[in-house]
């Protein structure tokens, strides 16, 4: 009785996310403690239940205090068991070896799984041979067939099972235990109703077969094609990834760098698809996909690659986890069962937080972190705590912004994402301390009113994405000395203001790396005219995107039509040349976006930009409403998306002449557009068109 009683009163005073788990009474049933129960449940409760009783322990005495409370003792004993009477040494001993075992068990139950799975690769072997035996007639050729395959699984197994690992207590206290060899997953499939089950054995063997062929593909990749491959690891399982997601995390962590990194990306991208290791995720009927998803059986086999690397840690259901004793990479989730947030705060906190690498939040839509939390993590390099999904439902939201604060110590930083999160209004001064940024996403940030005007001082900045921030009302000066920048979203005009006190978008000119540009205008300022002038100036802009705003209800300025009609002007003015499709020193833009454009016919003016190579043409929203430029011209665009525009009246006879190289036509609410042969989702595709670039 007194035993129970001793083990209730330790068990209720634990407090961790497992208050559900009733230790004692699954202590009382007799059951065998697997590792996982152990490693994921035990050690966290004694680790809790450790770092509330090194709270309560007093400070360490120094050495020559310690020794003047010993009595009856020489000198040399009392240094002796100066360790033995100190508690912090005492909990410290207590710690490494909870290491330890917790490294063990994490090796042990790897090589148990392994044994498990080729066991049941047996079963499935024998069980289609089995079925093939009775169904077919086989010649004797196939029959070989047959006993080689067995043959391979049987010695694999005798492998796994007579290589069961020696932990010694050298390899215990090593930083990290030597990783086995990768070994397929075979999962059991659940039979299906009505079906037969000789058909769902073949099922399960077409799916070991898969995965097979996936150890090959693996086997193929280059060190840092497979480190690239293990990102898809913390994604939930059927889950919808953006492209620009995974190569911005790539680039983080410096597995691609350079000028090249984003082509490197992009080729990586391409090459998981072709091998059958992601595939797209299309919209509509475009071939071409910002959008990834990765097949559970491959994401199963994924996580366990990731584990065994120590890229990742995972929970025993396959959810990352916020434990980076023996991985460099802190992943945020909330689950049913609770939040790795509150046990990185909590449980994992007396690690050492210099070791970390990447802080990734997964789905915990609630952040609330402590300032000296984060001055830790001095080695970060990726710290995505923003939304990565295409879509919005995700939301993500701070309690407050003094954490960012801590970030000034982190000079490692390249990978910064806020994307989507709400109730941050500024950004700390301690931004501009990140000397090594490459990617800031403030995408979405509804708060967001203004950017530090120490920005200028990220000289690696090379993506900076500031895209529905509608609130920022004007740009600071420093923008202009970001010479590495190649994409900038969400640039604003605003209303005038001081003079030198803002950035204007001439300013932006000298930034010879510049490629990608968004522009968002306010209607209602008098300085539109002014800054759009300068467009021609760009000299290396390929993409080119405005939009005036459309959230103002006073009337446009008389001056904003003379603005735009000027700045189209001078986008391609020549002196020599007056015809269009001639050649331009200015830049030839591959791609023009304009949204709510308020004039109702296509300005002659157009005729002088140089839009020679200009292969995606997007309108969205305003009051035009015809296509026709001039007599005689015809557009070079492949690419043609219209949407939200009710004004806009021309036939598909109309539009062929004007845009004789379309490949791909989408119409979206435009009523007006008649004759078109689109399908119910408003697109058209030529049938000999290659759409890859749609």
């Amino acid at each position: 009785m007194s035993t129970t009683s001793r083990y209730t009163y330790s068990t209720s005073s634990f407090e961790s996310p497992y208050v559900s788990l009733d230790l004692l009474a699954y202590l009382n049933s007799g059951k065998i403690t697997p590792f996982h129960t152990f490693k994921d449940v035990v050690i966290p409760e004694l680790q809790c239940h450790l770092s509330k009783v090194k709270k309560s322990l007093p400070h360490p005495p120094q050495k020559d205090e310690a020794r003047d409370t010993i009595n009856g003792k020489n000198e040399e004993d009392n240094s002796n068991c100066d360790d033995d009477l100190d508690p912090h040494v005492i909990f410290d001993d207590i710690q490494s070896d909870l290491n330890s075992i917790n490294k063990a068990c994490r090796e042990l139950k790897l090589w148990a799984d392994r044994v498990n799975q080729e066991i049941q690769a047996l079963i499935l072997q024998g069980l289609d041979d089995a079925f093939k035996a009775r169904t077919e007639a086989l010649e004797i050729s196939l029959r070989i067939e047959q006993l080689r395959r067995t043959k391979e699984v049987v010695s694999m197994l005798k492998k796994q099972i007579c290589s069961s690992p020696q932990l010694s207590p050298d390899s215990l206290q090593s930083e990290s235990l030597p990783h086995s060899r990768f070994s397929m997953r075979t999962d059991f499939l659940p039979e299906s109703p009505g079906q037969k089950p000789e058909e769902n054995i073949n099922q399960m063997f077409i799916k070991s077969l898969t995965l097979i062929e996936f150890e090959e593909k693996y086997k193929g990749l280059d060190d840092t094609q497979k480190k690239c491959l293990l990102c898809f690891s913390v994604f939930p399982e059927n889950e919808t990834i953006k492209k620009k997601v995974l190569i911005h995390w790539w680039v983080g962590e410096g597995f691609i760098d350079g000028k090249t990194a984003e082509e490197t990306g992009n080729k990586y991208f391409k090459d998981f698809i072709d091998k059958g290791i992601i595939e797209r995720v299309h919209k509509k009927r475009r071939k071409n996909s910002e959008n990834c998803k990765m097949k559970p059986s491959i994401r199963d086999t994924i996580i366990k690659l990731a584990e065994e690397d120590g890229f990742v840690s995972f929970d025993s259901k396959g959810n990352p986890t916020a434990d980076f004793s023996s991985c460099p990479r802190v992943c945020l989730v909330k689950t049913e069962d609770g939040s790795s947030l509150r046990d990185f705060t909590y449980i994992y906190h007396y690690l050492e937080h210099e070791k970390i690498r990447t802080l990734f939040n997964v789905n915990e839509p609630q952040l609330n972190f402590r300032v000296g939390r984060f001055s830790k993590m001095k080695n970060l390099k990726v710290l995505q705590l923003g939304r990565w999904r295409a879509s919005a439902r995700q939301l993500v939201e701070v309690e407050g912004t003094e954490f960012l604060q801590g970030m000034k110590k982190m000079k490692q930083l390249r990978y910064f994402s806020l994307r989507g999160i709400s109730r941050i209004t500024e950004l700390p001064n301690s931004i501009c301390e990140l000397s090594n940024l490459r990617i800031l996403n403030l995408n979405g940030c509804d708060n967001l009113e203004k950017l530090p005007d120490g920005i200028g001082s990220l000289k690696q900045l090379t993506h900076l994405d500031m895209s529905e921030c509608y609130l920022i009302s004007h740009m600071p000066k420093g923008l202009a000395s970001l010479s590495e920048l190649r994409v900038l979203k969400g640039f604003v005009i605003g209303k005038p203001r001081s003079r030198g006190h803002y950035c204007e978008l001439a300013d932006l000119a000298e930034l010879e790396q510049l490629k990608k540009l968004s522009i968002h205008v306010d209607r209602t300022s008098d300085e539109a005219k002014k800054e759009l002038d300068s467009l021609p100036q760009f000299r290396n802009l390929r993409s080119l995107s405005v939009a005036w705003s459309s959230i103002y209800n006073a009337p446009i300025p008389t001056t904003t039509n003379v603005a735009l009609a000027t700045f189209l002007r001078n986008v391609s003015r020549e002196k020599s040349i007056k015809t269009p499709g001639s050649s331009s020193h200015h830049a030839a833009l591959d791609k023009l976006g304009l949204q709510n454009f308020h004039g109702s016919k296509m300005p002659d003016w157009l005729k002088r930009l140089n839009l020679k190579n200009l292969k995606k043409l997007y309108i969205r929203g305003g009051e035009l409403s015809d296509l026709r430029l001039m007599k005689d011209y015809k557009w070079t665009v492949k690419c043609l998306r219209l949407k939200s525009l009710s004004q806009l009246r021309m036939d598909w006879q109309e539009l062929q002449p004007l845009f004789p190289n379309l490949a791909y036509v989408e119409k979206v609410e435009c009523p007006e557009l008649s004759s078109f042969p689109c399908d119910q989702n408003g697109e058209w595709i030529h049938p000999e068109a290659d759409t890859e670039q749609a």
